[in-house]
């Protein structure tokens, strides 16, 4: 029997179709859809079934999906969506066996061991040890999880730890708070920490040194994108220090994380915004707040920490926990 396993975000719903085989399992069908392409999660996982033939539909035993939202209960309410999912009604739906909600941080998490050299780029090499991994993920939103143990012990814990108070910590970064309680009531790390908090540190910037909008960025449909493209090969002083806000308060945030659950197995940060800005958080000022924790430096400059190259580590870690869960019965 298959299975079939989705990495649905807030901007790509990425579908997999796995024929397990031994130890393993072969790929029999994978492709992804702009989320926004459809009006709720079932129906986006019908638009998949509608694109495999007949026969591999009736085999498919298990769906298997991670959301980008808090899952309680077998239910979940996405979190840069305006969707929420039950797995009772899915399974009656689908004609399903079993269906599995799991935490999209939670199941990037998963994919975590199977990472090789080659799919990360360490900032802080440090040896690892046998700690907690945590993972850090920057895209529609901002995310985090964490894995402890190994082998059959191992567990993957989501959090939703991206919508803590943000805490500035330099005058800059107040002035970006006040900026952001104008308009918002609790002001979270994922305000600034995401796609459009990307898109939103530039406005702040631009507003404070009031620079007009580039010309090729008023028609520009994702302006995350844009911004990274003015400071990394434009070197607009704007992007620029808009992308050096982001790169310290991730620091920051992910030195807070660490001291919380003390990750000697590693950081990894993960995520579209994260691997748009490799070359930026290599420069130094991410590890540099990122340690700035005062007498506890030397506690987190034993931590290794690295960014996530692989091309679909959330749609990996998925897929592993399914035929772990298969192997398991």
């Amino acid at each position: 029997m298959y299975l079939l396993v989705a990495d649905i975000g807030g901007t790509r719903a990425r579908f997999r179709l796995l024929e397990p085989e031994g130890s393993g399992s072969h790929t029999r069908f994978e492709s992804s859809w702009p989320s926004a392409q459809f009006d709720s999660l079932t129906t986006a996982v019908q638009h998949c079934l509608e694109q495999l033939s007949l026969a591999d539909r009736s085999r498919i035993e298990s769906l298997w999906l991670a959301v980008a939202g808090p899952v309680a209960d077998g239910r979940v309410q996405f979190s840069n969506l305006p969707w929420d999912a039950d797995t009772t009604p899915l399974r009656s739906q689908f004609s399903m066996a079993e269906v599995h909600l799991v935490n999209d941080l939670e199941a990037l998490a998963w994919g975590i061991p199977a990472l090789t050299c080659e799919q990360v780029v360490k900032l802080q090499a440090v040896e690892p040890d046998d700690g907690p991994r945590l993972v850090i993920s920057s895209g529609t939103g901002l995310g985090m999880a964490a894995l402890v143990g190994h082998g059959d012990q191992m567990r993957a814990l989501g959090t939703e730890g991206g919508h803590c108070d943000l805490a500035p910590v330099t005058e800059r970064q107040i002035e970006l708070l006040r900026y952001l309680q104008r308009d918002h009531a609790h002001v979270s790390y994922e305000r600034a920490l995401s796609g459009q908090g990307l898109a939103m540190l530039y406005d702040f910037v631009r507003g404070q040194v009031n620079s007009p909008l580039p010309a090729d960025m008023v028609e520009d449909e994702h302006w995350p994108a844009a911004v990274t493209r003015l400071a990394l090969v434009r070197h607009d002083p704007v992007a620029l220090e808009a992308v050096s806000l982001f790169t310290k308060l991730l620091g920051s945030f992910a030195g807070n994380a660490a001291l919380q659950w003390l990750p000697t197995g590693g950081i990894f940060l993960a995520g579209g915004v994260t691997a748009g800005l490799q070359r930026a958080l290599e420069d130094g000022d991410f590890l540099q707040a990122f340690t700035a924790k005062g007498r506890m430096r030397p506690v987190l400059e034993r931590i290794p920490v690295a960014i996530v190259t692989a091309p679909e580590p959330g749609l990996e870690g998925i897929s592993r926990l399914a035929l772990r869960h298969q192997r398991n019965r």
